[in-house]
């Protein structure tokens, strides 16, 4: 983690990161995928199964949870691109995927642009729990970036108000932003 993260109050435990946002490549996958409907590149996954299923916490999860997006979101792009990544990574890790666990209750500004105090504000009370399993204990939080961890860490939050541990798995992650 880097030392802007080391400050902030943490609820998940710790997680992984795939790639380095900098790396224009993956950059430009990522976009694909999100903003021009390029699901294919999701299978891109594929290529690197081993990696993934090293990761040490796989283990110990009990279900994968997508981060939500707004109701209104979801129509406006017509998916969610953290549901894509978390079906492939599901095939993966055999582990399945609680995809109305949590739900995103109130409409955000973008993160993009944003510092990463108002990225906090920007989230605050933004999650709800819709369903949760009984036998949820720990549970990994898929998304596409990790810039800041402002969003994951508010479904972390969340659900340990449920005792539910979190760890996170990203497709990217950027340098600190200061």
């Amino acid at each position: 983690m880097c030392s802007v993260c080391l400050k902030e109050k943490r609820y998940f435990i710790k997680g992984y990161s795939l790639f380095n946002y900098k790396d224009n490549y993956i950059a430009k996958i990522i976009e694909l995928i999100k903003f021009y409907s390029v699901f294919g590149l999701v299978g891109l996954l594929d290529h690197f199964k081993e990696e993934i299923k090293e990761v040490d916490f796989w283990d110990r999860v009990d279900y994968i949870i997508p981060v939500p997006m707004h109701a209104k979101s979801i129509r406006k792009r017509g998916f969610n691109q953290a549901v894509l990544i978390a079906k492939k990574i599901s095939k993966i890790v055999r582990k399945p995927v609680c995809y109305d666990c949590v739900i995103k209750v109130r409409q955000t500004k973008s993160q993009v642009g944003l510092s990463m105090k108002e990225r906090k504000t920007n989230l605050k009370g933004a999650f709800g729990v819709l369903k949760l399993k009984k036998d949820m204990k720990t549970v990994a939080i898929v998304d596409d970036v990790f810039t800041t961890g402002s969003t994951i860490n508010e479904i972390a939050k969340l659900l340990s108000k449920y005792s539910i541990q979190s760890y996170f798995f990203t497709l990217a992650s950027t340098p600190a932003m200061v």
